[in-house]
């Protein structure tokens, strides 16, 4: 690993329960540290064990110290996105990077649903070719490629990145439109009754 370059050693989205919906292992974290998919799932399962159990709310990024592992973990519903780095990785980019994946996450398995609960083990599922999408973005051989969700979610839509930010600048003046539009139609409507 070279000086200056975040090496993350797995990227985990998990179940409440362990179970994988979609994991990403470096090549060191392959051959070295957990041989194996029994040596990948124990080690999965112990980091489930460890960690809180995910409310209805989606949390903040957290950490954990797990086998003198850097867990940081974000949580919601039934999943869990972990990436695991060594102790000595920066764990503001670390942090990032999970935040990054968890909103991508959220926004391309959840397109334009107003009535959203969150990331679901269901909408994973239902979304989990562009799940592992994300995780083949974001890492490269454990090295950290992408941690902005704009970026990230340009990437699985396969949309230029400047098209990316017209199209969000768009949305906000749509926004901004819609919600002049509605405050003028109830000033006019109460304005009315007087």
């Amino acid at each position: 690993m070279e000086d200056g370059l975040c090496q993350i050693l797995a990227l985990l989205v998990l179940d409440s329960e362990g179970q994988r919906l979609a994991v990403k292992y470096s090549s060191i974290g392959k051959k070295e540290l957990w041989v194996g998919s029994k040596a990948q799932i124990a080690f999965e399962k112990k980091i489930i064990s460890k960690l809180p159990k995910p409310s209805a709310a989606r949390s903040e990024v957290d950490v954990a110290v797990i086998d003198e592992y850097t867990i940081l973990f974000q949580a919601c519903n039934d999943v869990v996105v972990c990436a695991v780095a060594s102790p000595t990785e920066n764990e503001l980019v670390v942090l990032q990077l999970v935040e990054g994946i968890f909103a991508s996450m959220s926004s391309i398995t959840q397109g334009s649903s107003f009535l959203s609960s969150g990331l679901t083990k269901q909408l994973v599922l239902d979304g989990l070719s562009d799940v592992l999408f994300i995780l083949d973005e974001v890492v490269d051989e454990g090295i950290i490629m992408e941690t902005d969700e704009d970026k990230i979610s340009a990437r699985i839509k396969m949309i230029d990145e400047t098209e990316a930010s017209n199209s969000a600048q768009a949305e906000q003046m749509f926004q901004k439109a819609t919600q002049s539009a509605k405050s003028k139609l109830i000033s006019s409507l109460l304005g009315g009754r007087g």
